[in-house]
């Protein structure tokens, strides 16, 4: 009767590694605004996280971003996606989310890239934080990543896909 409740408890326990595993595979390669449209839970975490905070307009939407890549932070698989203001062709405006799936909770970074020419820029001081207080892992990871983007010429708004074009982007990252 114990080994019979063992295998059970196993097959249950595979199972549910199988569907989280499908469940990252599902958000990957994803844009923001498709997440938001088709993830009801990414989106409720979502809405809950920017309410009441003093955000742009186009952070209800995040009609312009980048897709969605399954990262390792900590030793924990998060989904990590972000968007851009659209009307300063993502030059002065990025909205970093980590999203978990696990606690269906997001870390957000509202990043004010410095601009690069203009020595002196005291811009990214009023960048913040947005939902679910960060772990150092989560904090230092979406900075490093948000300097890197912002310094990185692959990240060129112009080769960002419209808000419904289908993306196969599969990639994972270890920090």
């Amino acid at each position: 009767m114990k080994t019979r409740r063992l295998i059970t408890a196993l097959a249950f326990a595979t199972l549910a590694a199988t569907a989280a595993a499908a469940g990252f595979d599902g958000f990957v390669g994803q844009t923001p605004s498709k997440l938001l449209k088709q993830e009801k839970a990414f989106a409720q975490a979502y809405h809950a996280t920017i309410k009441g905070q003093d955000l742009p307009e186009w952070t209800k939407r995040l009609s312009v971003g980048f897709p969605a890549e399954a990262v390792d932070v900590g030793g924990k698989k998060l989904i990590l996606t972000s968007a851009c203001n659209p009307d300063t062709s993502c030059e002065d405006e990025r909205f970093y989310l980590l999203y978990d799936p696990a606690d269906q909770s997001i870390t957000g970074f509202f990043f004010l890239p410095p601009r690069l020419d203009t020595p002196g820029d005291h811009r990214m001081a009023f960048s913040r934080w947005v939902g679910k207080l960060p772990a150092k892992e989560r904090n230092a990871f979406l900075m490093e990543r948000a300097i890197r983007d912002a310094q990185n010429p692959e990240k060129d708004p112009a080769k960002l896909p419209p808000a419904d074009a289908p993306v196969k982007t599969h990639t994972s990252h270890s920090h």
